[in-house]
């Protein structure tokens, strides 16, 4: 039985105790790679520096679509005390001093892709995130794919609707992905309808990855359910996003990669295919993607 965790943040301070028998836990029990994910200029620097301190991980750096919201949690990630009513021009300059700080990243030898940047409307509770907020998401979102290619890496999508069932910010991403058809990328924690899943699916260039929310299902017809069987295998990757996410039967405990046996076997009922068949498709597929060796 051998895996890849395509995205977890090994980096997040709920590893801070523990994160060398996580890792190992991972890798003696099957693992074979982990794709440890950046979402700021900081937590760029810090997936990066996991990455260079132990074996087969790798990293990504990136701009979280949240960065570019404004207000105190995401402040310090633009480097400077910017938030959205700030006038453009100053959060321009903001913006190009991460770009510029993200830039010197990538060219370590353990950086695989740009991300995980994209679209993100859901806010908790009644907030909503505003127009001027999904400007400034897709112009981070556009801006950071130019620097994937630039650099000729993949790029890993974070892409969350406000809702679930309408997936606004999926059909807003696939206008965006289909105008860069010379990159490649992949869906991080995918739960896009059916209908802007044919969208995506449409394009070449695409691949979808699942993490702990698919074991979440109340039956095997919802919308999850759906999109999961309609995608290609051939087309996937299996995630944890550890420490987030934590797939069910260990929903309510920190996840960790080597969790991502869960959602493989949960594809794997929905497919009606063996979980090795999972297994081994999704590390191709992921392989592939990030050109490892």
């Amino acid at each position: 039985m051998r895996f890849i965790d395509a995205h977890a943040h090994l980096h997040d301070r709920q590893f801070d105790e523990d994160r060398g028998a996580v890792i190992a836990r991972f890798f003696d029990d099957g693992g074979e790679a982990i794709i440890n994910v950046g979402t700021s200029v900081q937590e760029s620097h810090d997936a990066v520096r996991v990455a260079q301190d132990y074996d087969r991980v790798y990293a990504t750096v990136g701009l979280h679509p949240h960065v570019f919201n404004g207000g105190k949690e995401r402040d310090n990630e633009w480097m400077q005390n910017i938030g959205a009513e700030h006038k453009e021009s100053v959060r321009m300059d903001a913006f190009k001093d991460a770009t510029e700080a993200l830039e010197g990243l990538l060219s370590d030898a353990y950086v695989v892709a740009v991300g995980e940047i994209g679209l993100d409307y859901f806010l908790p509770g009644d907030d909503c995130v505003t127009a001027q907020q999904k400007k400034w998401q897709r112009t981070g979102f556009v801006v950071q794919i130019a620097l994937a290619k630039k650099y000729t890496l993949p790029v890993v999508v974070h892409c969350r609707p406000q809702d679930v069932a309408q997936s606004d910010a999926y059909f807003d991403c696939v206008q965006i992905i289909s105008d860069a058809s010379d990159t490649q990328f992949v869906l991080h924690c995918y739960m896009g309808n059916v209908s802007v899943t044919e969208d995506f699916l449409a394009l070449e260039n695409v691949s979808f990855s699942f993490t702990g929310n698919v074991t979440y299902s109340k039956n095997d017809d919802d919308q999850m359910s759906q999109v999961i069987t309609k995608i290609p295998l051939e087309r996937m990757m299996i995630e944890t996003d550890a420490p987030y996410l934590t797939p069910v039967p260990l929903r309510g405990s920190r996840n960790e990669p080597f969790y991502v046996q869960h959602v493989a076997q949960r594809i794997a009922a929905l497919k009606e295919v063996d979980v090795d068949t999972v297994y081994s498709q999704t590390i191709e597929n992921t392989k592939d993607f990030f050109r490892l060796t």
